[in-house]
């Protein structure tokens, strides 16, 4: 381990050592969550005026990750602009949910990120060949207690992709599970594109939070 380049001091109480607990327990839980690792450390979020409502309802639900997650709540974030930050969210909400139970989580999957678009395609890469990793994923979607599904595709699902989403989506909604949804397509747009079951599970089953502002990537 490499203290001065420690990806988790920027939020991390502990005094770094060699010999970090905290640090093992969050690599961890990162290790298993399917995130990039260039999506591991911090970010500070910033919003001008335009967003400041929505930023206000995401630090509410950071706050309380723990109630979030345990009470398996559903969150939709959702803009028609790219890079405004939906991403960088769940990201920060998943990191969250993993401060607070570090020291009891063990070495096993407690949240995962899913980006859509390449699980789908892994989907159907499986059927004809092993996908490293793809079976043992697939289980954690099942059980885990929060699952981040990144970036929903802006263009029509196949009736192929529409019934591999709805079913992990309803299982885990079913069972109490909590999740987190990431798009471009507002209400009209999602039931056009989605397909009404999928998309009543967005809308109503969700909190919808809109982000507005234009793309600010490399400014945060």
């Amino acid at each position: 381990m490499d203290i001065n380049n420690c990806w988790y001091k920027k939020i991390c109480t502990n005094t770094c050592t060699e010999s970090c607990i905290r640090y093992n327990c969050m690599k961890s839980l990162m290790e298993h969550s399917n995130l990039p690792e260039y999506l591991w450390s911090y970010k500070q979020l910033t919003c001008g005026n335009t967003d400041a409502e929505a930023f206000m309802q995401l630090k509410e639900i950071e706050t309380n990750i723990d109630t979030f997650v345990n009470e398996g709540r559903n969150l939709y974030i959702y803009s028609e602009n790219c890079g405004n930050g939906k991403t960088s969210w769940s990201v920060r909400l998943l990191i969250k949910h993993f401060d607070k139970i570090w020291n009891i989580a063990g070495f096993t999957c407690h949240g995962l990120f899913i980006n859509v678009p390449k699980f789908l395609y892994n989907c159907k890469q499986s059927i004809s060949k092993d996908v490293n990793g793809f079976e043992e994923l697939c289980d954690n979607i099942e059980n885990c207690e929060l699952v981040i599904w990144d970036d929903l595709p802006s263009s029509e699902f196949t009736s192929y992709e529409h019934q591999i989403m709805l079913q992990y989506i309803d299982n885990r909604i079913n069972s109490g599970k909590a999740n987190i949804f990431t798009g471009n397509c507002d209400k009209d747009k999602s039931y056009q594109l989605l397909g009404d079951r999928l998309a009543s599970r967005l809308f109503g089953c969700s909190q919808v939070i809109e982000f507005k502002e234009t793309d600010k990537r490399g400014l945060n």
